[in-house]
């Protein structure tokens, strides 16, 4: 169920933390889509590294050292609007941490809306999606919600094999990586306890219909468009159904401040 596939190499200017350290099982990825090829390409976007057009996802697992597993999986879920993966800004690294406390992380590489290959053209479309954040709400994108979900079950199911409690997953999801985490909140799979779940930066309008009551971390700036755009409505909202709610509101920090 594994693949041979490696996490390209980071310009020479700046390093990542490693997908999986030495002593992670000896592959990189774990493909959720089977016989599906892939076309995702790894590139900088605004000087982060980034995936788009990806086609079979894949779930990078980074694991504690070893005698320090607390014996807690997470998911980490990246942003990027559904139309890139912010694997640098809000995944490895994200993970690294979390493994270094001795959760058993994973970084979702998710299936993204396709996007121009050529990155000039890539360039011009963003700019025309990042000009209306804030003006329109965010559509949910199914496949990468099925990606989560799909992810999510594997993890629950293999997790003896990296070392955490099977039956149980914490979640943390940025921007459009939020709005995922809050689809599977309202509509988790079967047998699977959410244990807790983080969200930041993510779409702020709408109130989450949730089928859980899973404790909820909540953070985002006030000069966010998100936070502009919706305001409180879903921190009230999830506060007034469950009462388990940690929420930061910062002064500054723009969208998409990541780590």
């Amino acid at each position: 169920h594994a693949a041979s596939q490696e996490v390209p190499e980071t310009p020479a200017d700046r390093e990542l933390p490693p997908p999986v350290p030495a002593q992670a099982p000896d592959t990189a990825s774990l493909p959720l889509l089977q016989n599906v090829e892939d076309k995702a390409q790894w590139e900088d976007f605004l000087d982060q590294l980034t995936v788009r057009n990806t086609t079979r996802p894949e779930l990078y697992p980074v694991l504690p050292e070893p005698g320090k597993a607390n014996g807690k999986a997470v998911i980490v879920v990246p942003g990027g609007g559904y139309y890139f993966v912010a694997v640098e800004n809000e995944g490895f690294p994200v993970a690294q941490r979390l493994a270094d406390e001795g959760y058993t992380a994973f970084v979702l590489n998710y299936r993204t809306r396709s996007t121009p290959a050529d990155p000039e053209e890539f360039l011009t479309f963003m700019a025309q999606q990042f000009a209306g954040m804030g003006k329109r709400e965010l559509p949910a994108y199914s496949p990468a919600i099925e990606d989560l979900q799909r992810a999510m079950t594997f993890v629950s199911r293999h997790c003896p094999d990296y070392g955490c409690k099977t039956g149980e997953v914490n979640l943390i999801g940025f921007s459009a990586g939020g709005l995922s985490v809050i689809k599977a909140l309202e509509a988790p799979p079967a047998d699977l306890d959410i244990t807790s779940a983080a969200l930041l930066y993510p779409p702020m309008t709408r109130p989450i219909h949730a089928a859980v009551t899973s404790p909820l971390f909540v953070a985002i700036a006030s000069n966010d468009p998100l936070f502009q755009q919706g305001g409180f409505t879903l921190p009230e909202n999830w506060y007034g159904q469950t009462g388990r709610l940690e929420f930061h509101l910062y002064e500054g920090g723009g969208h998409g401040f990541g780590t």
